[in-house]
């Protein structure tokens, strides 16, 4: 609804939530906005409190960088960050969490907008609550039929048994990633600012939170340490280190079995220990190499590409003749176009730049040589 389809309605003030959260959004205190619209801080107060008045909405969108219509529009979602559990919490700022949180709630919304016009995936997402970390590691891939082979694409995987996976804006990335449960429905959003392989440990991090904590929001090491046992067992079966790797194996066999598994090479070495296929001495001496050739905070010979979704290249469309592209999405839901563009993996920016590069490409090479995303 825009501010005139407000004062047409009877509605006299904005949205509080809207100014609350695109607030959020950008990292702003409230003594910050108050000074950007010359105003006082106790006037922002007002304002969130459902005091803001309607010509006010063209001010906060040029102080927020929002559309002046998000000011005016009902039924925003309600997300706290109180009810988060952030993978990087203790780096991250209250800032950047708030940011996280604004993001999420446009997460939310531009799901609920593509689950209303296209069929998703059914939700299969059981719970495990009560079961160990590894137990319900093991549970989970029998009921997806997994085995104990390596993983496909974790993003993909995730979005076929009904996850919706987000990708977070920059400012609001620095929680690293973060789930959430709205009512029935189970999303995670996911920094991009590591290395592949450690976006797929914070994947698996946090469907082990979504399976095994339910709606618990409480921030404590034991349970990120539950989330860690599950995506180390999730990922890195204890029963598949016997076919993929020797007793004491070489750095080589650790960064051959690296590739296949798609995780870091540190994170593996941490498995195989655990499963018994690396003496205590033996880690020790591992994780001291590994480190000496830089894989304590990179991934040298890793992964080249990150892992895609599969959901929104089949829902976003660059061509003039798509019924739905990012475009139509940030105009029907008043938000900014960079945001639905960050939230969805830049999908829609990447099939631009590949179109680009093959059509280039097939200038030069008439055999159309084209370049694929994970």
């Amino acid at each position: 609804m825009s501010t005139s389809e407000s004062l047409k309605s009877g509605r006299a003030f904005l949205v509080p939530e809207r100014i609350q959260i695109a607030r959020m959004r950008r990292g702003m205190t409230k003594i910050e906005l108050a000074h950007q619209l010359s105003v006082t801080p106790r006037t922002i107060t007002k304002y969130e409190s459902g005091q803001a008045p309607t010509r006010a909405a063209h001010k906060l969108g040029e102080a927020l960088d929002f559309p002046a219509a998000y000011f005016g529009r009902g039924g925003a979602p309600v997300l706290d960050a109180s009810e988060v559990r952030f993978r990087a919490a203790r780096r991250a700022s209250a800032r950047e969490r708030d940011a996280a949180v604004a993001a999420g709630v446009s997460g939310v919304e531009i799901d609920q907008w593509i689950s209303a016009r296209f069929t998703l995936p059914s939700i299969d997402l059981p719970s495990f609550a009560g079961d160990t970390a590894v137990v319900a590691a093991r549970l989970l891939r029998a009921v997806w039929g997994l085995g104990t082979k390596p993983l496909p694409n974790l993003v993909q995987l995730c979005e076929s048994r009904g996850v919706r996976v987000y990708s977070l804006p920059p400012f609001a990335d620095a929680v690293d990633a973060y789930s959430i449960w709205r009512g029935d429905v189970p999303y995670v959003f996911l920094a991009r600012r590591k290395t592949p392989e450690r976006i797929r440990f914070d994947l698996a991090h946090e469907i082990g939170h979504l399976v095994l904590h339910g709606g618990e929001s409480c921030e404590t090491p034991s349970l990120e340490r539950e989330a860690d046992a599950f995506a180390s067992e999730f990922l890195m079966p204890a029963a598949s280190m016997i076919e993929y790797l020797p007793p004491n194996p070489l750095v080589q066999d650790v960064l051959t079995a690296r590739g296949q598994f798609k995780v870091s090479a540190m994170a593996l070495a941490f498995a195989a220990h655990k499963a018994g296929r690396l003496s205590d001495w033996a880690y020790r001496q591992m994780c001291i190499e590994l480190s000496a050739r830089g894989f304590r905070n990179t991934e040298p010979g890793g992964m080249s590409n990150y892992e895609m979704s599969r959901v929104f290249p089949q829902v976003l469309s660059r061509s003039k003749s798509a019924k739905v592209n990012a475009r139509l999405i940030a105009t029907e839901l008043n938000l900014p176009l960079s945001d639905v563009h960050a939230l969805t993996f830049g999908t829609e920016l990447r099939t631009a730049q590949t179109t680009e590069v093959t059509s280039d490409t097939n200038r030069q090479h008439p055999t159309g040589r084209r370049l694929h995303a994970v």
